[in-house]
């Protein structure tokens, strides 16, 4: 599989329906210098027969049992070539035909090659509205993570043979992310929104989980001290107490409503 300018990589396991959706975003880029990169877990709901049908230029996909999904998404790291790299899971999609065309733009329009490049993302509600989620500047790294993950290009080069630590179960994109920018990463801010993604996540549905590292990580990568960390396990417990039964109001927080039409539906 030759190099590419970027490293698209899907993980998915026994989620057909979104696997589908994250197909016909890919299929739609207008932007052609990439690779795609499916990683399966071993789906037994159809997904394989979609995997054996694909016929693309620079496409490659594995179907196999795995530890999990960091382990998964090692192993999509493990073949990506690209020069730039991108999780873009099941059900996960890009906001429109032009974002890697733009991303690519994006870069040519910065002399220093970045390290990292991230934007806003789009979260799909239950009724299937698009709500903006606006990035916070990167330094808000240091109270938790500032953007989606599908929303963020890695330089291979900046990352070298990092992978995912698999000690996190829900945030070990996180630890991921603050490795790379305690190293003083060259960051590129994209004015334009990059994903859209539903709810319902990793993240989300083990938020407790997933406070308890943001602490660990927040201690053993950033340095933070324990009152910054109590407030930031505090700030963590509010916010997801808002989203799991004032959705409503975090959401008007938040989040901007749009009448943006989701091109690739």
């Amino acid at each position: 599989m030759k190099k590419g300018r970027f490293s698209v990589i899907t993980i998915t396991l026994n989620d057909v329906g979104g696997f589908v959706k994250t197909k016909a975003s890919i299929d739609t880029q207008t932007f052609s210098d990439f690779q795609w990169i499916i990683v399966d877990g071993g789906s037994t709901d159809g997904t394989l027969e979609h995997l054996r049908r694909l016929d693309r230029p620079n496409c490659k996909w594995i179907s196999q049992a795995d530890e999990g999904l960091y382990d998964a998404m090692n192993k999509g790291l493990d073949l990506a070539t690209g020069e730039y790299v991108i999780f873009m899971n099941s059900g996960d999609r890009f906001t429109d035909q032009n974002v890697l065309h733009r991303v690519d733009a994006l870069l040519g329009r910065n002399e220093e090659q970045a390290d990292f490049i991230y934007g806003d993302a789009y979260e799909e509600n239950a009724n299937c509205k698009l709500l903006l989620k606006p990035a916070r500047p990167v330094g808000a790294i240091r109270r938790g993570m500032f953007t989606h993950h599908q929303a963020m290009f890695y330089a291979r080069k900046a990352i070298g043979d990092m992978q995912y630590d698999r000690r996190f179960h829900v945030a070990a994109d996180y630890h991921f992310t603050c490795r790379l920018l305690a190293k003083g990463a060259c960051v590129v801010r994209a004015d334009f929104p990059i994903c859209i993604n539903g709810r319902g996540g990793l993240s989300e549905n083990h938020a407790r989980i997933g406070r308890r590292e943001n602490l660990v990580i927040q201690k053993e990568i950033l340095r933070i001290g324990p009152s910054r960390l109590m407030l930031n396990y505090f700030s963590l417990m509010i916010s997801a107490i808002m989203r799991a039964s004032m959705r409503g109001l975090y959401d008007r927080i938040r989040f901007r409503q749009t009448d943006a039409v989701d091109e690739i539906r």
